[in-house]
């Protein structure tokens, strides 16, 4: 049986590698590539996101599954209210603070934020969300994501939800496949331009199930 723990700090780099590579989905680079380019700087900021204000990136809302003791991979699961409805302005705010971002630098990000949110799902409050689904590479192909999926899911039930969410970016049919497998249906494709001309897709599934 597949350990599954809360995320603690020691999980952050975890967290990060997670972060950076649900939201590439199946592409080469995903949003947070573009709003930090730098490799480095994107990790610094990445972490501190992870560890810092409430929200659907840190790491109190991140379960981890382990292999052979090792942490191996992670997903998100929340309820808006718990993340301040999904937004990420006061997070990342406090994020390009302590990395002493000038105005300029921090209003750059702007575009990139904004065709990513022009697509993206929004957070129904009353909704058992899940999100940030990822396994490190070396782990692939051992059921990880499905274990995590089962037990985020049967948590969402055990508090009471009547149904969860996730998003997918279009296209990515592992990730969709994955989905499906557990109950997960396509109930609105977002699309925008802005964001297809971004990163390459025109946006991102909305997928439910009744728990």
């Amino acid at each position: 049986m597949t350990n599954i723990r809360p995320a603690g700090a020691a999980d952050i780099t975890l967290a990060v590698e997670v972060l950076e590579m649900a939201s590439r989905g199946h592409l080469e680079r995903g949003p947070w590539d573009f709003v930090f380019p730098d490799a480095d700087e994107r990790r610094k900021a990445l972490a501190l996101l992870a560890d810092g204000l409430p929200s659907w990136c840190h790491h109190r809302v991140v379960r981890v599954a382990e292999a052979d003791g090792n942490a191996a991979a992670a997903l998100s699961a929340f309820e808006a209210t718990s993340v301040d409805g999904g937004s990420l302005a006061a997070p990342l705010g406090a994020v390009f603070e302590k990395l002493a971002f000038p105005d300029e630098r921090a209003a750059e990000v702007g575009p990139a934020m904004m065709a990513y949110l022009s697509c993206f799902p929004e957070f129904p409050t009353g909704v058992w969300i899940v999100e940030n689904v990822g396994t490190l590479a070396r782990y692939r192909r051992r059921g990880l994501v499905a274990a995590l999926l089962d037990h985020a899911l049967e948590d969402g039930r055990q508090r009471g939800y009547a149904s969860a969410q996730i998003a997918c970016l279009i296209g990515n049919q592992p990730a969709q496949r994955a989905y499906e497998q557990v109950g997960f249906r396509t109930v609105e494709e977002r699309k925008s331009s802005d964001f297809e001309a971004l990163v390459g897709v025109p946006g991102f599934l909305r997928m439910t199930l009744s728990l």
